[in-house]
């Protein structure tokens, strides 16, 4: 097959054709997911948001549990990237009330629909519940490099001690995912107390003032 031109006129290999495919269905698959949720998400739907066949998608995904697993580590390198370094600015105090405000936003984030959706499906689907596993223990381990990379506080925080931050952290969003779908509310301020609860205790736990 011969290569094609890309939108600036450059040849693509066919590597580079399969990768642009993938982004594409990738980034189609964030926003009909952000619309309707897993479930209400369908291959078609997916596809033709990407611009291509649903033969496309199962080139590039073996099923919906697998395209949630890539989108999930996708959205993790983009985060770290670029989303996190805008709202760590200013003080610790500030630095967790920008990230409980992103968090509370009307529309809770991609990242937590996908957290909750690799939990979801760790439950629903037993025969894919290592792979899941597998996509949750790299988000958690994301969470404590970030933590490790971006603390406010400059203090040395041992290993088992991050990764407890860590584990804390994550039930928190879900925990205030939760009481949004509860209709109880998962504002700003609550997820500032949980987070700021959780980064004091880690603090004293290192023996800082």
């Amino acid at each position: 097959m011969g290569s094609r031109v890309s939108a600036r006129g450059e040849r693509l290999s066919r590597t580079q054709q399969q990768a642009r495919t993938r982004q594409r269905l990738l980034e189609a698959a964030g926003e009909v997911i952000a619309e309707h949720g897993l479930d209400g998400a369908t291959i078609d739907d997916i596809a033709a948001r990407a611009g291509y066949s649903r033969g496309a998608f199962y080139s590039n995904f073996e099923d919906k549990v697998a395209l949630l697993i890539a989108l999930s580590d996708s959205r993790l390198a983009a985060f770290a990237d670029v989303t996190l370094p805008g709202l760590l600015t200013g003080t610790p105090d500030e630095q967790i009330a920008a990230v409980a405000r992103w968090l509370a936003g009307t529309e809770p984030p991609l990242e937590v629909l996908l957290l909750v959706e690799l939990a979801r499906q760790r439950l629903q689907s037993p025969e894919r519940a290592e792979e899941l596993a597998a996509a949750i223990d790299r988000v958690l381990v994301a969470v404590e490099e970030l933590l490790t990379s971006y603390d406010p506080h400059g203090v040395e925080v041992p290993t088992e001690e991050r990764a407890a931050q860590a584990r804390a952290t994550l039930a928190a969003v879900l925990g205030a995912d939760l009481l949004r779908h509860l209709g109880a509310g998962g504002d700003a301020r609550t997820l500032e107390l949980l987070l700021a609860g959780i980064d004091a205790g880690v603090v004293r736990g290192t023996g800082s003032p």
